[in-house]
C-alpha cells in the first residue's frame, strides 16, 4: 500500500485509528459546536475597536483560526486517537507538494474571478478607480492578511475535521451537500444577500462543492485554501469588487460595474450573478484536471508513527 493511501483520511476501511466509543456523527456534532463557540467568542474582539472593521476583522480571523485548529487537535488526539503528525491529521501537511497545491489553487481562483470580470466587461461595463497612497498600501496589506486567514478559517471549519467526520458518518456525497449548503446559508447573513432563492446562495453553495471536491481529490486543505484565497483576494483587493456583500476589502482599486443584476450581482458582488454560475461550471473540468493524481496528488512522507500500517 502506498504512503498516500496509508495517510488518506477519507480512505474507506482505514484502520490506523484506535476504536472509539463515540460514532463519527457525535464527533461531528462536538466539532460543530466548538466551531460555533469559537466564532461567537472571537467576535468579542469587535467590542474593543468600535468604528473599525479591518483590524478587529483580522484579529477575529487570527483568533478563530487558532482556536478552531486547537480544538480539532484536541478532538483528533482525545476522541479519534489519531496517531498521524498533527499537520497531516488537520489536512495541512507541510511539504513541497503542499506548496504546489496551494499555489495552483491560488492561481485557479485568480483565473476564475478574472474570467467572471471579463464576461461582465464584455456584456456590460467595468470602471476602475486607482488610489495609491502609503496609507492605502498599508490598508491593502492588512486586507490581504485578513482574506488569507479568513479563507483558512472557513476551510478548517467547512472542509476540515467536521467534514472528515461527516464523511465517515454518511459518505462523501452527503458531507459535500450538507456542508456546502451550510456554507451558502452562513453567507446569507452578509449585507445585500437576497435570501435562499438567489444566485448568491446557489453560487456560494456551488463554490462550497468545488472546495470540497478539491479537498477530497488532493487529500489536503491546501488546494481549496489557495483557491479560496485567490478568489477572494482578486475579487476584493485586486479588482475592488464586493466579496459576498462586503466592500471593505477594496482599498487601492475601487470598481463600479454596470449591467443587469444577473450579470453583475449588484451590491453583493459577482457571486450573486448568473455570470458566476457560468464560471463555476467552467471551473469543474479545470479543477478535475489540476487535481488529477499525475498533476498534484498529495503523497505525504512516511512518518515513524505510521510505519507498519
Amino acid at each position: 500500500m502506498s504512503d498516500a493511501r496509508q495517510l488518506d483520511l477519507f480512505e474507506p476501511g482505514n484502520s490506523h485509528r484506535a476504536p472509539t466509543a463515540l460514532p463519527p456523527l457525535v464527533r461531528f456534532m462536538v466539532a460543530a459546536c466548538w466551531v460555533l463557540l469559537v466564532f461567537w467568542g472571537s467576535e468579542l474582539v469587535f467590542l474593543f475597536f468600535p468604528g473599525h472593521s479591518l483590524l478587529p476583522g483580522l484579529l477575529f480571523r487570527l483568533i478563530a483560526c487558532t482556536l478552531t485548529a486547537a480544538g480539532f487537535v484536541f478532538l483528533l488526539r482525545v476522541m479519534d486517537y489519531n496517531p498521524h503528525p498533527l499537520p497531516i491529521a488537520l489536512g495541512l501537511p507541510c511539504d513541497r507538494i503542499a506548496r504546489r497545491q496551494w499555489i495552483t489553487g491560488f492561481a485557479l481562483g485568480a483565473l476564475l474571478i478574472t474570467a467572471d470580470l471579463l464576461i461582465i466587461a464584455c456584456l456590460g461595463s467595468v470602471h476602475f478607480q486607482l488610489h495609491l497612497t502609503r496609507e492605502l498600501f498599508l490598508r491593502s496589506t492588512i486586507v490581504a492578511a485578513l482574506l488569507l486567514f479568513g479563507a483558512l478559517m472557513e476551510e478548517l471549519a467547512f472542509r476540515g475535521y467536521p467534514f472528515q467526520k461527516l464523511t465517515e458518518a454518511f459518505g462523501a456525497f452527503w458531507a459535500i451537500i450538507l456542508l456546502s449548503a451550510l456554507f451558502g446559508a452562513v453567507h446569507l447573513l452578509n449585507p445585500d444577500a437576497r435570501g435562499w432563492l438567489s444566485w448568491g446562495f446557489f453560487n456560494t453553495l456551488a463554490i462550497g462543492v468545488i472546495f470540497a471536491l478539491a479537498r477530497i481529490r488532493t487529500g489536503s486543505l491546501w488546494f481549496s485554501f489557495g483557491l479560496h484565497f485567490g478568489w477572494n483576494l482578486f475579487q476584493g483587493a485586486v479588482f475592488g469588487l464586493p466579496v459576498s456583500g462586503l466592500r471593505e476589502f477594496a482599498t487601492v482599486v475601487n470598481s463600479t460595474v454596470q449591467g443587469s443584476p444577473a450579470l453583475t450581482g449588484r451590491a453583493y458582488g459577482p457571486e450573486a450573478s448568473a455570470t458566476c454560475a457560468v464560471v463555476l461550471v467552467i471551473a469543474l473540468p479545470l479543477l478535475w484536471h489540476f487535481t488529477a493524481p499525475q498533476n498534484i496528488q498529495h503523497h505525504p512522507r512516511r512518518h515513524p508513527a505510521t510505519s507498519g500500517i
